[in-house]
């Protein structure tokens, strides 16, 4: 559009021009004659007007011929002579050429009034918009100091809101939502340096940036098993998930829960995600195995591989305790497993309105321990049913 528009606006100029020019030059040729080309009063008749137009042509005629008549005298070539002679064997083509130009003097009149009227539309419309334009800047620089107020306004409430401070308005006020500030920052001052955090890839850039600690994935991670990695965890048994985060040598684990808050873009609206591209990377993960009629379900009508995954247990650990039920306000009902422990991981920090939520896995030994225990109470029973094998059984 921007290259048509210069060529639109010269063209119409261009046929405005020649329109202008056959308007009036019909009205030119059609002018009232002088008294001395009038016919006289005997020859008056209704025709005698049409006459007079003829006698006008043809004296223009006849004056054109002998223009050309004298010009072509002066010439002294051949070649001129013969095309004055063309010329002036033709003497009807100029007569015929005018008259094809020439319109009607009504019409010529009623056209010339349109291309009037058209142009002062125009230029009319122009001055207008002028003025509009006037007229609203004296209406700004009339109304500045509420202008000012009202930008400042809606720069507060629209545009300078970051998305590390989350805010709320209710029946009783403003609530202002730091959690995300207060998790890492709990990070830098608690944690090592060389400590590596486990999240979903949307906190990574924070992460690092706030809390100054590695993370395994982030928003620049374009190695897809990576994220695979981190979403197959959390959507693994808790010590499927331990051993990952183990094997990536994770001593931390973050998870972004809107539970108590009705927080909608936490973890568990995300989780399918997780599924998903875990799924795709190791097919052990099976979509199916977290639905329950469609949906990823955290009620008392979630399969049981939802309810155990360690997603759940990370963002549900202790939920009960904080109003008894259980009572999710983002998903708005209650969940279906309420007390439950971890064996693989331990809380070390919840925020303020448990928004965000940090575990730090277990050491090994502990699990080791566990199952050496395990071993020697079998290993001692076995030996007493040795020691109980040289005894006679009554029974037998």
């Amino acid at each position: 559009m921007l290259v048509l528009a210069p060529a639109v606006c010269i063209l119409s100029g261009i046929a405005l021009s020649e329109a202008f020019n056959v308007l009036t030059r019909s009205m030119k040729f059609q002018r009232p004659i002088s008294d001395d080309t009038l016919p006289t009063a005997g020859d008056s008749t209704p025709g005698s007007s049409s006459t007079a137009t003829i006698t006008t042509s043809t004296k223009n005629a006849n004056i054109k011929k002998e223009k050309m008549g004298t010009i072509s005298k002066e010439r002294s070539s051949k070649k001129s002579r013969k095309e004055t002679e063309l010329v002036g064997s033709s003497p009807v083509r100029p007569e015929k050429e005018e008259k094809l130009c020439v319109l009607p003097s009504e019409a010529s009149a009623m056209g010339i009034l349109f291309l009037i009227m058209l142009c002062g539309l125009y230029v009319v419309r122009y001055l207008f918009s002028l003025e509009a334009a006037f007229s609203l800047k004296v209406t700004l620089l009339l109304n500045d100091p509420f202008l000012q107020i009202h930008c400042v306004w809606a720069a507060a409430e629209a545009y300078s809101a970051p998305s590390i401070v989350l805010t709320s308005r209710s029946h009783d006020g403003l609530h202002v939502y730091d959690d995300f500030r207060e998790s890492y920052a709990w990070l830098r001052h608690n944690t090592e340096v060389d400590d590596k955090v486990a999240s979903w890839w949307d906190y990574g850039y924070q992460t690092t940036a706030m809390a100054n600690r590695t993370v395994i994935v982030d928003n620049n991670t374009w190695n897809n098993t990576h994220i695979a990695t981190v979403g197959t965890a959390m959507s693994s048994p808790e010590k499927g998930a331990w051993e990952i985060f183990n094997s990536l040598d994770v001593k931390y684990v973050l998870v972004v829960f809107g539970g108590l808050i009705g927080y909608p873009s936490d973890d568990i609206n995300k989780f399918l995600w997780m599924v998903r591209i875990g799924g795709g990377e190791f097919p052990h993960i099976k979509e199916q195995d977290y639905l329950r009629d469609g949906n990823y379900r955290v009620d008392a009508q979630g399969t049981p591989t939802m309810l155990n995954c360690l997603m759940y247990k990370l963002c549900y650990y202790r939920f009960a305790e904080t109003d008894g039920k259980g009572f999710d306000r983002a998903r708005r009902y209650e969940i279906g497993r309420k007390h439950f422990k971890l064996t693989h991981f331990e809380e070390v920090f919840t925020t303020q309105h448990w928004m965000v939520r940090i575990y730090k896995l277990k050491p090994q030994k502990n699990r080791v321990r566990g199952k050496l225990k395990l071993k020697l109470k079998s290993s001692s029973k076995t030996s007493l049913m040795r020691k109980g094998a040289g005894k006679k059984n009554p029974w037998q």
